[in-house]
């Protein structure tokens, strides 16, 4: 009887080593602990966020979307006016800075999720978070805020972590002028 449990005992561990061993060769150890609506990312791997955020539907003269890029030692903003640049700077950053960014992600929950349907609502404003390593996105959501509803893939406290953002930008009120 105990070698019967033993021998199934080996055979559960086998399969279960077998299909650890087959998602890692298919998908990277990565995928296999990934959970919806999580990101598993360590610090270390994201080279790159980029904040955006797309103005409302107004005449030129005010529109201003803008899109801000952060590495370990740079900060760039690209303002524009439906296409149209308006500005595009450049700044040094120190490394702790682009570390409390990635660190924002985290403590503002920064997340893919599902929101609503827009139901037809236009006129609103935009925002979407993206981050990669090296030449590969890991990351990607965007949330679309009209009539007090907010729809698209992206959840947390985005307010937050956008002004954790801009605030890398020195000029940034000057620029948006």
């Amino acid at each position: 009887m105990e070698s019967k449990y033993l021998l199934n005992k080996y055979k559960r561990k086998t399969i279960a080593i077998f299909f650890l061993a087959l998602c890692i060769m298919l998908t990277g150890i990565d995928a296999c602990d990934n959970h919806e609506g999580e990101h598993n990312v360590t610090q270390t791997t994201i080279k790159e966020i980029t904040y955006h955020f797309g103005d409302a539907s107004v005449p030129p003269k005010y529109h201003r979307s803008y899109t801000v890029t952060v590495t370990a030692d740079s900060v760039k903003i690209v303002v524009d006016s439906y296409g149209d640049i308006l500005a595009d700077e450049e700044y040094e950053i120190a490394t702790k800075q682009f570390d409390d960014i990635q660190r924002s992600l985290e403590r503002n929950n920064i997340r893919n999720c599902t929101l609503g349907s827009d139901e037809g609502c236009t006129g609103g404003t935009s925002e979407s978070i993206s981050y990669v390593n090296n030449k590969n996105e890991i990351f990607s959501g965007s949330v679309y805020h009209c009539g007090g509803k907010d729809t698209g893939n992206l959840c947390g406290d985005i307010g937050s972590f956008a002004d954790d953002v801009k605030k890398l930008v020195p000029n940034l009120e000057k620029l948006l002028l």
